[in-house]
């Protein structure tokens, strides 16, 4: 099934369905929100879209759900959200109180085992992020080789974690830890909201695109045959004029919101 470009009529029409003062709008944040960069601790976000966000923080629900620490994302923002979760969903506001050690544990044991597994990998950097861990494989000199050396001592590993690819980089975590999806779930739940829409664009992004017992318009950044999104955007450019303009429509919403109580 072809995915439908989101700027046609149809795609327009179902997506204003969903710009309501009543939706949680939901962003992952590299690739979506931030480019992707060959140094992924230097992704910014551009200022005219961190002032487009603030509105919208101001009209609206927001929620940032990315694989980053909640530390890392912060300042790569510039912006405060309502709700900020990391690890892919693992990481909550409240995270010292409700951090799980033997994941954390687990993931530092991976992260050590991978570093002596592929210590004449070249390019290979190591992300450890608590109840995850990322390998980024950018600035490897044989980036198809160096997968396959990846991927083959991940296998050594015990137990096996669940592998989750994306634009070069190979995330693990332990096969029971949570999802995007667990995590719009709950940011849901947290704000007493029944709708989203959520925008992604990596593979750690399809467990949200694929939930089919929870109303969320899911929008894929980039085109992508295999995506489970009911729309996409052809580029990360195009998102500044489509925030925008969701903006303007919340913006007369509250207006209309006010004019009645008054």
């Amino acid at each position: 099934m072809t995915v439908p470009y989101l700027f046609n009529s149809h795609g327009l029409a179902a997506f204003a369905h969903y710009v309501t003062l009543e939706t949680l709008f939901a962003f992952d944040l590299d690739g979506t929100l931030a480019p992707i960069v060959e140094d992924y601790s230097a992704a910014q976000i551009s200022e005219p879209l961190r002032t487009t966000m603030r509105r919208l923080v101001n009209l609206a629900h927001v929620a940032v759900i990315t694989g980053r620490s909640r530390k890392d994302a912060m300042c790569i923002l510039g912006f405060e959200p309502h709700l900020l979760v990391g690890n892919h969903g693992s990481e909550w506001p409240d995270y010292d109180a409700s951090r799980n050690d033997r994941h954390i544990t687990l993931c530092q044991k991976w992260c050590n085992q991978l570093k002596l597994l592929l210590s004449d990998v070249h390019g290979v950097e190591y992300e450890f992020k608590g109840e995850s861990v990322t390998l980024h494989y950018r600035k490897a000199d044989d980036q198809e080789n160096t997968v396959i050396r990846i991927t083959t001592a991940i296998r050594t590993l015990e137990p096996v974690p669940k592998i989750i690819g994306g634009k070069y980089v190979v995330n693990l975590l332990p096969r029971e830890a949570v999802t995007k999806g667990d995590a719009l779930v709950r940011a849901l739940n947290t704000f007493t909201l029944e709708r989203s829409i959520y925008f992604g664009d990596d593979v750690t992004d399809e467990n949200v695109f694929r939930m089919s017992d929870v109303d969320v318009l899911g929008i894929h950044v980039g085109k992508n045959a295999q995506t489970a999104a009911d729309y996409y955007l052809k580029s990360q450019s195009e998102l500044l004029g489509l925030l925008n303009s969701m903006v303007g429509i919340l913006e007369s919403l509250r207006i209309a919101v006010k004019k009645e109580e008054s």
